[in-house]
């Protein structure tokens, strides 16, 4: 593994929302002083238990709250913004923050309810996902842009404040064809979700190299984690929170259009049943973690990598339990 990294998503399973956001900062600011390297956030919206609908709010306030660690947008749904809103965010945040802001994009996400409350169809999603990454480069990179697409078109535009580095570094949250092309000719990273199986992750990551790509930051790939003194315990513990989330998702593939590009994360039903999400997650003591961990290393080979660990309880004592025990028991056996 390159580094490690905490899949921070700002839950709510109080029915409280300062709870929520007072909960999902601490368990970023344990997670930096355990030596994670990086912290991602999701963006979700009409959802009462994801409450992440203002990323970037969020991660200036974790700017304000940390000094060292990384902070990832994992990802910015950018078919639904404005791209010129983003490209000040993002400065802002970067420039804040010290220049420790990790821009991931995605074109949408798999919950129908966004794109219908958004106007923005499915359809149509990747072209402006495409169209809007073009335009944040020329935004990034010259004070005065002309721009002339099929979704945006500006004249004589200037956006402030201007990036303090010369350059930020940008993920794909997709694994289809086009975006992994895409990713090798702009040296863009790409991200993998927790329901892919890693044999997945490495036909991207191949797929990938063969391109010839620029040097790209390396691959994130997402991992539910719960790590407990005993091996039965950490099973039981994960349980309910994997098991809400599988039915989550084959809910939202009921919902959806019978096409495999609108799948959640790419995966069909079964992969969100609860022992296929067991078999793809770091749950166990820390003697079973590091033999998930390394079984993943040695299916994903010498490419960078970045584990992304997203805590697998409701209870924010438990994840941090967790994350400490994996800090201390497992990742120091990890090459």
């Amino acid at each position: 593994m390159h580094s490690y990294a905490l899949f921070a998503n700002f839950e709510n399973p109080f029915g409280d929302t300062g709870q929520a956001f007072a909960e999902s900062v601490a368990s970023v600011m344990h997670a930096e002083t355990l030596g994670f390297e990086q912290a991602w956030i999701t963006e979700h919206h009409f959802n009462e238990f994801s409450v992440s609908s203002s990323i970037f709010a969020l991660l200036a306030h974790l700017a304000a709250r940390t000094s060292r660690i990384g902070l990832g947008a994992g990802a910015v749904l950018l078919p639904f913004h404005d791209p010129i809103r983003v490209a000040e965010d993002a400065a802002t945040v970067d420039a804040i923050s010290g220049g420790r802001l990790l821009l991931g994009v995605g074109r949408g996400g798999p919950f129908p309810d966004q794109f219908r409350h958004f106007g923005v169809s499915n359809d149509e999603s990747r072209s402006r996902l495409f169209e809007a990454l073009d335009l944040l480069q020329q935004i990034f990179a010259d004070i005065e842009v002309d721009f002339n697409g099929a979704h945006y078109r500006y004249r004589n535009l200037s956006v402030y404040p201007r990036l303090t580095r010369p350059t930020l570094p940008i993920w794909l949250a997709s694994s289809t064809p086009e975006s992994v092309a895409l990713a090798a000719e702009r040296g863009y990273g790409l991200m993998g979700a927790s329901a892919a199986p890693s044999s997945k992750f490495r036909q991207v990551l191949d797929d990938f190299a063969a391109l010839n790509p620029v040097a790209a930051p390396p691959f994130v790939a997402a991992r539910y984690l719960l790590c407990a003194p005993d091996h039965a315990q950490a099973r039981a513990e994960a349980l309910p929170f994997i098991r809400d989330f599988g039915r989550n998702m084959r809910a939202a593939i009921r919902q959806i259009p019978a096409r495999e590009e609108l799948r959640p994360f790419g995966e069909a039903a079964p992969a969100f049943d609860e022992d296929a999400l067991l078999a793809k997650a770091i749950v166990g003591d820390p003697a079973a973690g590091l033999e998930q961990c390394q079984a993943l290393q040695e299916e994903l080979g010498d490419y960078p990598v970045v584990l992304l660990l997203k805590p697998a309880s409701y209870a924010p004592e438990v994840n941090r339990r967790s994350l400490t025990l994996f800090a201390e028991k497992v990742r120091p056996h990890l090459s």
